[in-house]
């Protein structure tokens, strides 16, 4: 996924996959603003702060 990220020179990217019956992972996509706002609210994790920090220090 790094490499994704390098790639299009993403900061962050929110990555959608499935996993087959069979134990296969399957990416769907990466959404460069993909919603992450609901685990941050089910877990506690400051999600928000840390790409904030991230996109101000590049």
């Amino acid at each position: 996924m790094l490499g994704w990220l390098k790639r299009f020179r993403l900061n962050f990217g929110a990555f959608d996959f499935a996993v087959t019956p069979s134990g296969d992972w399957v990416m769907f996509e990466c959404n460069p603003s993909g919603e992450w706002s609901w685990i941050q609210n089910r877990t506690g994790l400051p999600i928000a702060a840390g790409i904030a920090d991230l996109l101000a220090k590049g």
